[in-house]
């Protein structure tokens, strides 16, 4: 389920968390196995200023 007009710039991509979305039929794959670090986790300070 991706919203883009084809041929234009993709500037963000995130993966879908069910705590913060409800969608029906998802898979979150890798995120699974990470889902309970969520809240803790914080970026790394590359795309902060």
């Amino acid at each position: 389920d991706v919203d883009v007009v084809d041929g234009t710039p993709l500037l963000d991509i995130k993966p879908y968390v069910p705590e913060f979305d409800v969608r029906e039929a998802t898979s979150i794959g890798w995120l699974k196995k990470r889902v309970d670090r969520l809240r803790k986790t914080r970026d790394d300070g590359r795309f902060s200023e």
